[in-house]
């Protein structure tokens, strides 16, 4: 994984929020604050958006939301721990306690696809997903984050 898309620094570990609305807020001004988005308002607001078109929830606890608004200046790959359970809309119906968050901007979607895609599958490998969702080692985290 390229280190300006993803690195260590771009782990967060959510110890607040309860809500997914809560959560679209923590995450936007995460990502804000590491300089991926000019606007933690329209990052937010690109994250909510882009929910209502379809769940970004999928399985065993693990979400990829996204935002590809205006405020968005560079590509990046987040990784975020929720303490709580939040409720979302996920294929399993079940609450998600990981986030892989993207930022993609305008002329990016490309990019985007094709991260996504590795995302989803690298989520099909077992040993990947136990190690991200019971992991609390930024290290180990990042480690296991870069064979994306």
């Amino acid at each position: 994984m390229e280190k300006e898309i993803f690195n260590q620094t771009n782990i967060f570990f959510d110890n607040e929020s309860q809500t997914q609305d809560e959560a679209f807020q923590s995450i936007a001004k995460f990502v804000s604050y590491n300089g991926y988005s000019t606007s933690e308002n329209d990052f937010y607001e690109g994250l909510k958006n882009r929910e209502k078109e379809s769940t970004t929830g999928f399985k065993d606890g693990i979400a990829i939301p996204h935002s590809n608004d205006d405020s968005v200046v560079k590509p990046g790959l987040f990784l975020v721990k929720f303490s709580n359970a939040i409720e979302w809309d996920s294929l399993d119906k079940k609450p998600i306690t990981v986030a892989f968050v993207l930022s993609i901007p305008k002329n990016g979607s490309t990019e985007h696809l094709k991260l996504l895609s590795k995302i989803a599958r690298k989520l099909m490998d077992e040993n990947f997903r136990q190690t991200i969702l019971e992991n609390e080692d930024k290290v180990v985290l990042a480690t296991t984050v870069d064979e994306i």
